[in-house]
């Protein structure tokens, strides 16, 4: 914790502070457009066995991997329920290793991987990261709030995240403590403004790399 708490002592300076103001006023005038994102592109209808794996899937894709390329592989994840080989999604820059794990997941039952009756956050993401094969810290972040972007309390650090709060140019493995320093400080954002951690956490990740992305992925979403 104290490692963390000091690389916020270095970035929190009077340039953080007016990029921090730019956040804020990102957040007041766009939160309602990412709540309808959100509600409309991501929010699963009933939880069903495809709309559950699918965004499981994506989050196990969208590791070391280009946002566009993600959503293609997803496409043949999509086609093929899941039966899918390495030369399968190859050419969209995917490790064959990926075509493993979503084999795996797509043999686990849907239940086992929607939250449990009072499990918090937290201890849903630390599961799913136990459970399936692919899903690192960040990455099971991702997959849980994938499956409730509206209620989810984490946040996705990924290199774009770091770069925001830590001044990291690349991502790096964070521990634990480490990771649930910065989710908190995100938190605080999601807490000012209403919303959702990952919705906060979305928001802020589409200001720093300058674009909006209604992440408009899974079959339904499309326009």
């Amino acid at each position: 914790m104290k490692k963390a708490q000091l690389e916020f002592t270095t970035i929190l300076n009077d340039a953080f502070a007016q990029y921090e103001r730019k956040i804020f006023i990102f957040m007041a005038t766009n939160r309602e457009k990412y709540e309808g994102f959100a509600r409309l592109n991501l929010e699963p209808k009933s939880h069903s066995r495809d709309e559950v794996l699918q965004r499981i899937a994506f989050a196990i894709l969208s590791a070391n991997a280009p946002f566009d390329y993600t959503i293609k592989a997803l496409n043949v994840v999509i086609k093929k329920d899941g039966k899918i080989h390495a030369r399968d999604i190859m050419f969209y820059k995917m490790v064959p290793a990926k075509a493993k794990y979503i084999r795996e997941l797509y043999a686990i039952p849907t239940q086992v991987l929607l939250r449990q009756r009072d499990e918090s956050w937290h201890e849903y993401r630390m599961r799913l990261k136990a459970r399936v094969k692919g899903l690192g810290l960040a990455k099971a972040s991702f997959a849980a709030s994938l499956l409730y972007p509206l209620e989810a309390d984490l946040a996705c650090v990924d290199t774009w995240i770091q770069k925001v709060f830590l001044g990291h140019t690349g991502f790096k493995s964070l521990g634990l403590m480490d990771y649930l320093t910065v989710e908190a400080k995100i938190r605080t954002y999601a807490n000012a403004f209403g919303c959702s951690t990952f919705l906060a956490q979305w928001m802020i990740w589409d200001h720093a790399r300058k674009e909006t992305n209604s992440h408009a992925i899974f079959p339904g979403s499309h326009k």
